[in-house]
C-alpha cells in the first residue's frame, strides 16, 4: 500500500509536466517556420557595375488571397554579393536593386506591383551656374525632372520556401529566350539573383559647330521622355518628362554629353526634340533646337540598336561670331535669341 501511495506522488507530480511538453509540442506545429536562405548576385548581364549596396525586397503571395500574417521584409547588404536572409516558410516575389542612389526617389514600396523609382522636378539650368531667366523649350506642357543615378536590379515573380528548400524562377536577362522552363530547386536554400541595367544611358554630340570658340557655357535638354519605373515589369511611367543635361565643349567644333534617363514608353507618340542653350562670352544667349529638324530625334531613340544605350547625334550648327559695338550682339541679359539654320533645297 505505501508503494501504491508513493507512485501515485510522482505520477502526480509528473503529469503537469507531461501535459505542459504535450502542449508545447502541439504549439510548435502551429506556428509558422522559419528558414534561412542565402542570396547570391550573380554579375553576368552587368560585369562592370560596382554599387556600394545592394536592397532586396521580399513581398509574401497569400494563399486564395487570405492573409497569413507574414509581411513584406527588407533586407539591405554593402557591397554586390549578396548574404543571409531570414524568411518565414512560404510563396514571395522579391525586388532587388542598388541602394546607393542620390537623386532617385521612391514610392509605392509596400506593394511588388506599385514599387517604383522617379527623380524630383528640376529646371533646365540644372547644371549651370548663375543662369539667369530661362528660355523656351521644347514640349511646354511637360515637366522638366532630374536626371537619375544609374541603377542596377531584377524581379523574380514566384518563390517558394519549404522544409524540402527553396523552388524559385530567376532568369538571366541574357538568358530569357533559351530559358528551359523549369524553376530551380535548392535543397540547400540558394537562391541566385542577376541584376542587369534598369537605367538607360544616352550620349550625344554635335559636330561641325561654327564659332564654339566663343562660348563660355552652355547646356541642354530631351524632351518625351518616361518618368519612372515601375520594379516588378520593369514597365515605363506613361507620363512624358524633360531632362536637362549638362553640355561639354572642346573649344573647336565639337559638343558632347552623356546622361541617364528611363528611357522612352513605346505608348507614347510625342516626339524627342533635343534642344541646346548657350551663352557667349559677349553677354548674348542663344538657343537652337526649337524648330530645326535635325534636333528632333526621335528615330535615333526609337531606332536605337540597343534601347538601354543610345548615342545621338546631330551635324552643323552655326554659333554667331561677335561683333564689337554692333547692338544686336549684345542684348540684355534676360533676352535668348533662336538660332535657325534649317536650309530648304
Amino acid at each position: 500500500m505505501r508503494l501504491k501511495f508513493v507512485f501515485h506522488l510522482i505520477l502526480a507530480a509528473l503529469l503537469p509536466a507531461l501535459l505542459v511538453s504535450c502542449e508545447h509540442k502541439e504549439l510548435c506545429y502551429q506556428h509558422p517556420h522559419r528558414a534561412t536562405l542565402r542570396l547570391v548576385f550573380d554579375w553576368q548581364d552587368a560585369p562592370d557595375a560596382n554599387p556600394e549596396g545592394m536592397c532586396v525586397f521580399f513581398y509574401p503571395v497569400y494563399e486564395n488571397g487570405i492573409d497569413d500574417g507574414r509581411r513584406m521584409v527588407r533586407y539591405d547588404f554593402t557591397g554586390k554579393e549578396g548574404g543571409e536572409v531570414e524568411l518565414v516558410e512560404g510563396r514571395y516575389r522579391v525586388i532587388a536593386y542598388n541602394n546607393d542612389t542620390e537623386a532617385c526617389q521612391f514610392s509605392g514600396i509596400s506593394s511588388f506591383d506599385t514599387h517604383r523609382v522617379f527623380t524630383r522636378d528640376g529646371n533646365l539650368f540644372e547644371s549651370i551656374v548663375g543662369s539667369g531667366a530661362l528660355p523656351p523649350r521644347a514640349g511646354d506642357a511637360e515637366r522638366i525632372v532630374i536626371s537619375p543615378d544609374m541603377m542596377w536590379g531584377c524581379s523574380v515573380e514566384e518563390m517558394e520556401i519549404t522544409a524540402d528548400g527553396v523552388t524559385y524562377i530567376s532568369i538571366p536577362e541574357s538568358g530569357r529566350d533559351t530559358w528551359s522552363g523549369v524553376p530551380v530547386h535548392s535543397v540547400d536554400r540558394v537562391i541566385y539573383l542577376y541584376p542587369h541595367e534598369l537605367v538607360c544611358e544616352y550620349t550625344y554630340e554635335v559636330r561641325n559647330v561654327e564659332n564654339l570658340k566663343y562660348a563660355t557655357q552652355m547646356c541642354g535638354s530631351l524632351s518625351g521622355m518616361a518618368p519612372s519605373l515601375y520594379f516588378g515589369d520593369e514597365s515605363l511611367g506613361s507620363e512624358c518628362v524633360t531632362i536637362p543635361f549638362a553640355a561639354e565643349s572642346d573649344g573647336v567644333s565639337r559638343i558632347t554629353g552623356r546622361f541617364y534617363t528611363f528611357g522612352h514608353n513605346t505608348d507614347n507618340p510625342q516626339e524627342h526634340r533635343m534642344m541646346f542653350y548657350v551663352w557667349m562670352q559677349d553677354g548674348g544667349k542663344f538657343y537652337f533646337g526649337a524648330t530645326e529638324d535635325k534636333f528632333n530625334v526621335t528615330t535615333q531613340v526609337h531606332n536605337a540598336p540597343d534601347k538601354r544605350h543610345v548615342h545621338i547625334i546631330i551635324d552643323g550648327l552655326g554659333l554667331p561670331t561677335p561683333m564689337e559695338g554692333d547692338d544686336s550682339f549684345n542684348p540684355s541679359v534676360d533676352d535668348w535669341q533662336e538660332i535657325n539654320q534649317d536650309i530648304t533645297i
